[in-house]
Order: structure tokens, then sequence, then C-alpha cells
């Protein structure tokens, strides 16, 4: 059966405006839609423009939109007609290759990494995993940026606001009992209250992080210690 994917491309090298190519590949019950971008790379189209790595779900980097949702190249099941576009609110390297770089560089002021005063004081240090569910939820994360892909707010708000992929990564930190740094002070400088609870982040999650629900803990919990 013929299948036909159309394709944005642009390469900001040579190209004054992005485009869409269209393309026709061989069908198959059970094929995602990395294994169509692979027989059109491989068979078609070598200058073709995207990122994979694991193949599992996990590395985060197959990112795109199909059909106008965000999902993963390699767990999203092809169908007969595709529209493949790169991750929204980000820019394009090539393609469906996203400039990662940009958007990692909004990270360092949210210090995401453990702070505390002094080690533990044994090794190995014991953990109550009653609380750390929150954390093991946030760790979750892939940094895949599908949420960030349909957020309203980093569209209105690119310079304020972080995005739902920021403060997700985050939230690893803040409901982390070892860490000892005021985060809650820290995300409303971070633009953390811009957040409209829109929700539309946690209904594209591949791995159910659901950063909605953990940026409204966030903010309820900075309220109450305030």
């Amino acid at each position: 059966m013929k299948g036909k994917a159309k394709i944005f491309r642009f390469n900001p090298r040579i190209d004054k405006e992005p485009y869409y190519q269209s393309y026709e590949f061989r069908f198959e019950k059970g094929m995602t839609a990395l294994d169509v971008l692979n027989q059109i790379y491989e068979e078609q189209d070598a200058s073709l423009g995207y990122s994979y790595c694991c193949r599992n779900g996990h590395c985060g980097m197959c990112g795109v939109v199909i059909n106008n949702k965000p999902v993963l190249l390699c767990k999203q099941a092809a169908s007969p007609e595709m529209t493949i576009e790169p991750i929204k609110s980000v820019s394009v390297v090539k393609d469906l290759i996203i400039d990662r770089e940009e958007y990692e560089r909004k990270l360092p002021k949210l210090r995401l990494f453990l702070e505390r005063q002094c080690g533990a004081l044994k090794e190995p240090e014991p953990i109550d995993m009653g609380k750390f569910e929150k954390f093991k939820v946030a760790s979750r994360c892939i940094e895949c940026f599908c949420c960030v892909s349909v957020c309203t707010v980093i569209k209105s708000s690119p310079h304020t606001f972080k995005g739902p992929t920021a403060y997700a990564l985050e939230a690893r930190h803040y409901f982390d009992p070892r860490d000892e740094q005021n985060r809650g002070l820290m995300l409303k400088s971070e633009g953390i209250e811009l957040c409209i609870q829109c929700n539309a982040c946690s209904r594209v999650c591949p791995h159910n992080v659901d950063p909605a629900g953990l940026i409204r803990l966030m903010k309820a919990d900075i309220k109450n210690t305030n």
C-alpha cells in the first residue's frame, strides 16, 4: 500500500522560507513514523534532516509534530497520510531538527542540581521513598519538548516564561526532600506564575509526567509558604 508524507523542509543556510515536500512511501502495518522517515531517507532523499537515537522512547531526540499533535517518531504508529513538522516554539536547525541548545539556555537560572549545605550523615544515605513520589514522576521527563510545542504561554511570553519542560525539570529538585534551596522564590522570579493551567502540556506528554500538575503543585506550595 502506498502512503504519503508531507514533510516540513527548511535549511536556514540556503532557504529563504520554509516549505513542504511530499513523498510516497511503502506503508506497512506496524511501522512507526520513524520507519517512514528512515525509508524516505535511505531510498529517496538523503538530504532530509531529522533526529533520533534510542528508538525506544527514552532519549527525547525524536519529538516532532504529526498531523498537528506533538509525538515521538519512534513510538508513533505510521498512517497512510501524514504531515510531519518540527516541534513548535523552538528554532529550526534543519527540517525536523530543532535547536535544543536554544531552549537549554533558559535553564541555568533554575539551578537544576541538588543544593545542600552538608553531605549525607552516612553512606548510603537513607531515603524515605514515600517523599520521593513526585520526584520520581518529574524524573520521567525526557526533554522531548512535546509539551513546549503546545504551550500557549511560552509562545506569547518566551522571555519571561521558561516553559513546561523547564518547570518539570525543576520539580525534580523542588520535591527532593534533600534539597535546601529556596526554589519557590526562584520559580516566581522565573515566571512560573504565568502558567494558565490549560493542561495542554500534560495531554501530549509521552511519559505521563503531567507538567501542568507539577506546576500546579509547586504554585500552591509557593503560595502556602509565603
